[in-house]
């Protein structure tokens, strides 16, 4: 698969068929809200909060055996309030989701728990809210200025491959920069204009381990994504991004090979 299709798959979606999410909260509200949450990060540090930090048992990977033990959690962003995920009608003609039992769903969601509230955290204050998507693991709704915008995060078992070429080019509105980061990795750091000119997406390619993980953030029909290039950048070089990556990395909550709709 060429840079471009891997690129535009994991960034054509557009926000015309996402439900309105329900029961915002103003902007002065929200910012108050993620300013206090900061604040607890600053005194708390590293500590667990006790939904995070309890054993939800053990559960079977599909296609696994009796008695394989699936880790209680990932690890804790900080200790933050519950996002609601928001519920999203399959598109036609795409594949059903994967029926897990029920620990393992448990463990994804709260995977989900833990980016949504570190994306909460790091991403710029004028995103005033952030939810998943129930049953799918790796995608995220953000809003700002009173728009939906999808958000994915990916992060699939790929032993052996590269990333790949990283190239501007210049006919779709599409830049490439590699960026360093800790650790001798690197990645990729694109913008690119999705589904029309002027509107603008950007998105992060990078590998930890055996994984490759792609982070972006989509347009909506008629208007840009709310994060820069640069801003998403910050958020994968935050060290409990990486911690997530490590954890998706050793104990998948995506299966190998497993088709990522829009990535």
């Amino acid at each position: 698969m060429d840079d471009v299709t891997m690129l535009r798959r994991a960034m054509d979606r557009t926000a015309d068929e996402l439900p309105p999410l329900p029961d915002l909260a103003p902007v002065a509200v929200r910012l108050g809200h993620r300013r206090r949450a900061r604040a607890r990060f600053a005194v708390a540090g590293g500590v667990f909060g006790t939904a995070t930090a309890a054993v939800l048992g053990v559960s079977l990977f599909p296609g696994g055996s009796a008695g394989v033990a699936v880790p209680a959690a990932p690890p804790a962003a900080f200790p933050s309030a519950y996002h609601p995920p928001v519920e999203v009608r399959p598109t036609p003609g795409q594949p059903a989701p994967e029926e897990v039992p029920a620990a393992e769903a448990e463990r994804r969601d709260e995977f989900q728990q833990q980016v949504s509230a570190l994306l909460d955290e790091l991403l710029p204050v004028s995103v005033t809210e952030v939810r998943p998507v129930a049953g799918a693991v790796s995608d995220y709704r953000i809003t700002a200025g009173g728009t939906v915008f999808p958000v994915k995060l990916s992060v699939r078992p790929a032993p052996g491959e590269s990333l790949p070429v990283c190239a501007d080019v210049p006919a779709k509105r599409t830049t490439c920069e590699t960026a360093v980061l800790g650790g001798g990795r690197t990645a990729h750091v694109y913008g690119t204009a999705v589904n029309r000119a002027e509107t603008l997406g950007a998105m992060v390619v990078t590998r930890y381990g055996q994984s490759q993980a792609l982070l972006s953030v989509d347009p909506a029909a008629t208007a840009s994504a709310p994060v820069t290039p640069g801003q998403l950048l910050a958020v994968v070089r935050d060290p409990r991004f990486t911690e997530l990556l490590e954890y998706a990395d050793e104990h998948p909550v995506q299966r190998k090979g497993a088709p990522v709709l829009g990535g």
